[in-house]
């Protein structure tokens, strides 16, 4: 009898024990992934953040102005990343001394880092270094330094980029990782110090790792370390090593837990052998025959166990103890098949592996290659079906409230592919639309349905689209894979943020090549502007040095000089006026009823003393009484006839001629301007509209400034017209303006110079009256005296600032005001709102004389209320037939009546 219980019992025995054993290694191995997985995540969030700053530091350290150590070049780039994460308090460049060049939040010079440990420590890397925590000395926040040396081209180090990296969104990030009791997350640096833990961040963060935890044991079938915690228990963990940043990330728990269900069911089974084997010592003399029954029945199910048969399973309704053991025997066989169907389930997730890694390695050649962000999504749709990690696969991009598919592949015809999203169940428009919607991978699983799969694309904080997977098998997106979707859908990420780095640098290096293009065009106008400069500065001292020396005799012709000099820079001014207007988009023209070939004959005639001078004769193919209307703007047409015969004039030979034409053909009007001068070659007909280019002529004694045919082809264009030249070097050009015939609005236009005001004033006349100049610039304010000097009867007051021109104003109650529009004080907008809100004043008759002469600023003096704006240099001709008008006008105001 004791035989036969001994023969049961210890089969039973030796069962539970295996039982136990393998049960303790499961809860080992579960242990080990629970862990596993939490230290990956947490090391995966750490490992982005610090990556992306990685990635910042270099693009930076690449800058070569940067690695000059240019302050402004560095304060325009910061002003380009400052704002790029959330997470950075400050970026600084700093020289070797540790003086900061700039930094994002605008510090200059200010603090000298060059003692600080992680200064040093930085200098002393030769690539990207991380600092323990530290406490911000401007936020006050918990923070690491990340740093990366500057070397110069001969490749020493001349700097340090630092920025720093606040940790509470780090610490945040990890605490969804930590929420069950008694588990904790934590990451450590060079195994010394916490760089954040949860729970209790605010106490662990900076502290150093306690000694227990350096020295840990391991538990026997896992990688599971087992030590003495930070709260004194005896804790198990996982590490995930972030080698490069000397980081570790450890997920932790109570080392009692690891064992709790297994030493459960040991407890079960130890009570349930205890039974059996106190059940048979008790019937073993009752049940000797059933006992040898069930001994030949497990001796059975051994022997077909033996065989190798699989589905080998025991009577369970044995006997006694018998049945417990069978029981036992089939719950050991299930958790083989279950063993073995994991087997197979790892089989399958090495296969789906593969594929994602196929996949990852093809979107990271294309990476590589620097593949455009459109080229970059159709090799990701294409790997993803290559590889077989989809059966169909696409891309959608957001654009603003809307959501576009900008590539997609799938593996079957238009018909199959209809059949086959209506397996899929149509879920695949939800799942892309949250993933959008909250910027996280996502999975839709539903059973007897295809999976979906969504994963962001985000660049910075921009979420910029998503790709949504179909899945070729039904368990084909479990979460293993979708952590994995998620390192895919930031190695994309990364290439759409490295595709916009290279756009942004194009968008630099075309910056660069406008700031060359401006300091060419501004050295062009130094040029200019010193060639008549030179003449006045030159004339004026040769007029002195003329009145020193007793000979006044020369004077007339240096004053001539000066005058035709000042004249130059007059017309440069100007010029360069309608240049700004037309590169910034302001140029504006006001369509009129003009008669073209008044207009014509006009601009000969103010030509005429000109071409007199070099002995050029005018010819007009038209007659002066026919007319044309056409609807234009006279003032830029008028400016561009003046430029093309000033032009044919000034490059024409002795005694050669000029001929101006007129003509309508069909809907087109054609001005054309001929002249049988110098001409050009082909070379200098592609250079002709190239501002301040003069091709060669800049060495001759012809005035000019190389810009008027600039202005002129793009005051034709904005009138929607054309400008071609036709030129021979040695037998003359052809200038010919194409103009749309725009119908006049009215049957007659008024013919040439009925416009004028009057007769012209008689300078013989005396002028009478009174007139306050408010003027702050003694130089001007003198030159209206001296020529002022020459009416006695004219009563000239200064006033050197707005609110003593008000004063002056209210008590003399002058004929009329002249203004200067910028005063120290006042604005002359101010002086003419006050003048016209004071009853003693609101009646006097204002006329501004500025140097402003920008559009904006003549329109709005003229509807604050000013009679006229003449802008500076002063034309005295003007300046004296002007007030002559207001004098007289005046005057006869005041006249009794007769």
């Amino acid at each position: 009898m004791w035989l036969i219980v001994l023969a049961v019992a210890t089969p039973l025995l030796v069962l539970l024990a295996l039982s136990i054993r393998d049960e303790r290694r499961q809860a080992e191995q579960r242990t080990y992934a629970l862990l596993k997985q939490r230290s990956d995540v947490a090391a995966a969030r750490v490992r982005d953040a610090l990556e992306k700053a990685e990635h910042l530091l270099t693009f930076m350290a690449s800058r070569q102005r940067l690695r000059l150590l240019d302050p402004e070049a560095c304060e325009s780039l910061m002003a380009g990343v400052a704002g790029s994460s959330a997470a950075y308090t400050n970026i600084g460049l700093f020289d070797a001394s540790g003086t900061a060049v700039c930094t994002s939040a605008g510090h200059r010079g200010r603090t000298q880092f060059g003692q600080h440990p992680w200064f040093i420590a930085g200098m002393a890397a030769d690539r990207v270094w991380l600092s323990d925590p530290l406490r911000g000395p401007l936020s006050g926040l918990w923070v690491v330094y990340m740093t990366l040396p500057v070397v110069d081209n001969a490749g020493i180090k001349v700097g340090l980029l630092a920025v720093s990296l606040d940790l509470q969104p780090l610490i945040e990030s990890l605490a969804s990782l930590a929420t069950e009791p008694g588990h904790s997350v934590a990451i450590r640096k060079d195994r010394r110090v916490f760089l954040a833990r949860h729970p209790e961040p605010a106490r662990w963060v900076g502290q150093p790792v306690p000694h227990t935890l350096l020295t840990p044991g391991e538990l026997p079938s896992a990688p599971v370390q087992v030590a003495i915690g930070v709260d004194g228990s005896r804790r198990a963990f996982a590490l995930t090593r972030l080698p490069r940043f000397g980081l570790e990330a450890a997920a932790g728990m109570p080392a009692a837990q690891v064992y709790h269900e297994a030493n459960a069911a040991a407890l079960r089974g130890l009570g349930a052998a205890g039974l059996a084997i106190g059940l048979g010592l008790g019937a073993a003399s009752l049940a000797a025959r059933r006992l040898t029954m069930a001994l030949s029945s497990v001796a059975d199910t051994a022997r077909r166990l033996h065989a190798g048969a699989t589905d080998v399973r025991a009577d369970v309704r044995l006997p006694g103890e018998f049945g417990e053991v069978a029981l036992e025997f089939n719950r050991l066989m299930d958790r083989n098949q279950e063993r073995a169907a994991q087997l197979l389930q790892s089989q399958r997730r090495a296969v789906r592996a593969r594929r994602f890694y196929e996949t990852l390695s093809a979107t990271g050649q294309a990476i590589a290659r620097q593949a455009p962000a459109q080229a970059l999504f159709d090799e990701v749709c294409r790997a993803c079906m290559d590889s077989g990690l989809a059966s169909y696969a696409w891309i959608t991009v957001k654009e603003g409230e809307q959501a576009r598919v900008v590539t997609s592949r799938h593996a079957a015809s238009v018909a199959q592919a209809i059949d086959i999203a209506k397996r899929w169940g149509g879920g695949h428009a939800q799942v892309t639309e949250q993933v959008l919607r909250q910027g996280r991978v996502l999975a839709e699983r539903t059973p007897g349905w295809r999976p979906v799969a969504a994963v962001p694309l985000v660049v910075g904080q921009e979420q910029l689209g998503a790709l949504t997977l179909f899945g070729p098998e039904e368990d084909a997106y479990d979460d293993d894979m979708l952590a994995l979707l998620a390192e895919l859908g930031r190695e994309i990420s990364l290439g759409l943020e490295l595709d916009r780095h290279r756009q942004s640098r194009a968008a630099l290096a075309s910056a660069e090549a406008a700031s060359r293009a401006k300091t060419t065009f501004l050295s062009h106008v130094s040029h200019e502007l010193r060639t008549p400069l030179n003449a006045v500065l030159g004339f004026a001292q040769l007029c002195r040095s003329a009145l020193d020396e007793g000979r006044p005799e020369r004077l007339p012709d240096y004053l001539g000089h000066v005058l035709s000099a000042g004249h130059q820079l007059r017309r440069l001014i100007d010029d360069l006026m309608d240049v700004s207007r037309i590169e910034s988009g302001e140029m504006t023209v006001e369509m009129a009823d003009v008669d073209v070939m008044a207009k014509m004959a006009n601009v000969a005639q103010l030509s005429e003393p000109a071409a007199a001078e070099r002995h050029i004769g005018f010819h007009l193919d038209f007659s002066t009484d026919e007319r044309l209307l056409v609807r234009t703007d006279p003032v830029r047409l008028r400016q561009v006839l003046l430029n093309l015969v000033s032009n044919a004039i000034k490059y024409n030979r002795p005694g050669g001629h000029v001929a101006l034409s007129v003509r309508r053909e069909a809907d087109t009007v054609r001005l054309q301007v001929s002249d049988n001068g110098q001409g050009m070659s082909a070379a200098q007909l592609d250079k002709l509209f190239q501002a301040f280019n003069r091709m060669g002529r800049e060495k001759t004694s012809i005035e000019g400034t190389g810009i008027g045919l600039f202005i002129s082809k793009r005051l034709v264009e904005a009138l929607g017209g054309e400008l071609t030249v036709h030129s021979r070097e040695g037998v003359g050009t052809t200038a010919m303006v194409l103009l749309p015939y725009v119908p006049p609005l009215q049957a007659e236009a008024p013919a040439a110079g009925a416009a004028s005001t009057g007769p012209a004033r008689d300078g013989t006349r005396p002028l009478a009256g009174s007139v306050l100049y408010v003027e702050d610039n003694p130089v001007n304010a003198m030159l209206v005296e001296h020529w002022f000097a020459r009416h006695p009867q004219v009563q000239l007051r200064v006033a050197e600032t707005g609110a003593q021109g008000l004063c002056l104003a209210a008590e003399l109650q002058p004929d009329v005001v002249l203004l200067d529009m910028q005063l120290p004080d006042l604005t002359g907008l101010e002086v003419i709102e006050r003048l016209r809100g004071d009853a003693r004043t609101a009646r006097l008759r204002v006329i501004a004389l500025s140097a402003n002469a920008m559009p904006d600023d003549v329109d709005a003096a003229l509807r604050a209320g000013v009679e006229a704006y003449w802008p500076k240099p002063i034309d005295f001709q003007q300046l004296d037939a002007g007030v002559a008008r207001v004098l007289d006008e005046q005057r006869r105001r005041a006249a009794p009546a007769v």
